[in-house]
């Protein structure tokens, strides 16, 4: 598979992540929230409950949370050195979502701050189905930690 570069990506998404600034926008992924997916989670959080796994079986909130991090977008790229550090998160669950549901995430930069001389920046993550409809809404707080050369 062929490395992609800067070029490969629309305009809004070809910075580093500590480059973002508001207005800034990651590509979108979609996917379809499988049973295995699913499953996967709830061996990971040991949470067997029935709405999970029995009938029209719904996708765990941990599933949703995990995909709505900035990281699982295909344009999401760090600078050699360089770390992404999650410091705050506030999030909304919209509405359950049936196991086998195609959902759509989107990023977007909605603010930057300082504090203590360190920048951070505030992502809203947005996760909708196939009609449009919100899933769940995530502010994610932002910052980087650099590698210092000696």
């Amino acid at each position: 598979m062929k490395q992609r570069t800067r070029e490969d990506y629309p305009l809004s998404t070809t910075k580093f992540a500590h480059e973002l600034a508001p207005g800034d926008e990651y590509e979108s992924l979609e996917f379809v929230a499988t049973a295995e997916m699913n499953q996967q989670i709830l061996f990971a959080q040991e949470d067997f409950d029935r709405r999970y796994v029995e009938g029209d079986a719904l996708v765990h909130p941990a599933f949703l949370l995990q995909m709505a991090a900035n990281t699982k977008s295909p344009s999401f790229r760090l600078a050699p050195g360089t770390g992404s550090i999650l410091s705050e998160a506030e999030t909304e669950f919209v509405s359950s979502v049936p196991v086998g549901t195609r959902l759509r995430v989107t990023w977007r930069v909605t603010r930057e701050y300082e504090k203590r001389g360190r920048r951070y920046y505030v992502m809203l993550a947005e996760i909708a189905d196939a009609h449009g409809a919100p899933v769940l809404r995530r502010d994610l707080h932002l910052t980087f930690s650099h590698e210092q050369k000696s």
